[in-house]
């Protein structure tokens, strides 16, 4: 059987739909609460409005951003698992998308190649994408009180200790990603694939200097969407698409 036909079975579609309206609820369950408490503390409508509206606008960018992946993903691994996957359970693309992307590769299977994935490479992809969602939610579900004085502890005080550390973690992460695709430019036939993600690396680095230099953070939120499409475009060229 062709796995697209089990990712976009009808339960697929109905399980992500079942999560969607419980975060439906839950966003509007707070709102409600956000705004009554608001009314209590003195603002009047139209400084409940500016806020609400402010908040709209603002979250514009991140919602752009993650649709931008969104999309990626929904190629790699089809719009009914992802539906189910990102609808509303678990909000990270980013994260999904390369979680999904080692799942297959320790599978011995390429993800996003039609003809190098399979049953078997999307097996390991769902268990492994469902598997790591636990340790999060464990620890959101029974620590998050706690993080706080966790999180001064291992500062010692000195927070800017811990942002550091937290920079060095990303982009150790995110430079051994990278490294894998440069190092497949040795083979001719692969040599796309290293230029689509130069090209990803210096749209990144573009947007946030540009998002600087015309003040406006807003745009660093959509720089992941941006890089990304641009990466694929390069990479598309090159491969003579």
């Amino acid at each position: 059987m062709d796995w697209r036909v089990v990712a976009n079975e009808p339960w697929i579609w109905i399980c992500g739909a079942i999560i969607c309206a419980i975060a439906l609820y839950q966003c509007t369950f707070f709102m409600a609460r956000a705004l009554r408490i608001m009314s209590r503390s003195g603002l009047d409508r139209k400084e409940i409005g500016g806020i609400v509206r402010a908040a709209a606008i603002t979250s514009l960018g991140p919602i752009m951003a993650e649709i931008f992946v969104m999309i990626a993903l929904v190629g790699c691994i089809s719009a009914g698992f992802a539906w189910q996957r990102e609808g509303a359970a678990v909000g990270s693309v980013a994260t999904e998308l390369i979680q999904a992307k080692n799942a297959a590769e320790g599978a011995g299977q390429e993800f996003g190649n039609d003809k190098k994935f399979d049953m078997t490479g999307f097996a390991n992809v769902v268990f492994v994408m469902n598997v790591s969602c636990i340790g999060w939610l464990i620890v959101a579900g029974l620590f998050t009180r706690y993080l706080g004085a966790a999180r001064r502890k291992i500062a010692g005080g000195d927070s800017q200790w811990l942002s550091i550390l937290t920079i060095c973690a990303t982009l150790g992460a995110f430079g051994f990603w990278t490294s894998t695709y440069l190092i497949k430019m040795l083979k001719p036939e692969d040599v796309p694939l290293g230029l689509a993600t130069i090209a990803g690396g210096l749209f990144s680095v573009f947007f946030f200097k540009l998002a600087d230099w015309i003040k406006m953070p807003r745009l660093k939120e959509w720089a992941l969407g941006i890089a990304l499409f641009g990466g694929m475009i390069i990479g598309k060229l090159a491969a003579g698409y």
